[in-house]
């Protein structure tokens, strides 16, 4: 009588270092998986469904910031303008309708900007900037000084 037994040698499936890819025995016979072709034409189909229902469509770049965008407020009394700060301490007010810079504060902040938000109420144009450097700073487009090169200065500085 013949008995048939696997036999596997440890090598072949063992790691040589922790680094190395986990070696698992598969068996690729089409014979074995018929329904393989129509389990990958399902998975691709709803891949392809799945990035059609997320895709969203790109209406423009507002291009100017040096470094990356790390915080953003919109002015919920003027719905065409939005605040952004960057990683290198820059400040600036956009108009949505003609994509541009209407307002820039070149160096607001030693470091990256944290945060900015609009002060309540509807009446002012005053904003604030809280950056890495640990400073509060209020800002203002109609009232701030303007600094001997022409850069805007805040209103009031608070640590």
């Amino acid at each position: 009588m013949k008995v048939k037994a696997l036999s596997r040698s440890t090598a072949d499936y063992t790691r040589e270092t922790k680094s190395d890819i986990q070696r698992l025995p598969r068996n690729i016979d089409p014979a074995l998986h018929p329904l393989e072709r129509a389990r990958e034409y399902k998975r691709a189909l709803n891949a392809a469904k799945l990035e059609r229902m997320f895709a969203k469509p790109f209406l423009a770049s507002l291009s100017g910031h040096i470094d990356g965008i790390y915080s953003m407020a919109k002015n919920p009394w003027d719905l065409d303008q939005i605040i952004t700060g960057s990683g290198d301490g820059e400040l600036r007010i956009w108009s949505l309708e003609s994509q541009e810079t209407m307002w820039r504060a070149p160096a607001a902040h030693r470091g990256i900007v944290r945060g900015v938000c609009n002060v309540p109420g509807g009446a002012t144009d005053r904003f604030l900037s809280v950056g890495a450097d640990k400073l509060v700073k209020v800002w203002s487009r109609s009232e701030g000084s303007v600094a001997s090169d022409g850069t805007p200065e805040a209103v009031a500085t608070y640590s």
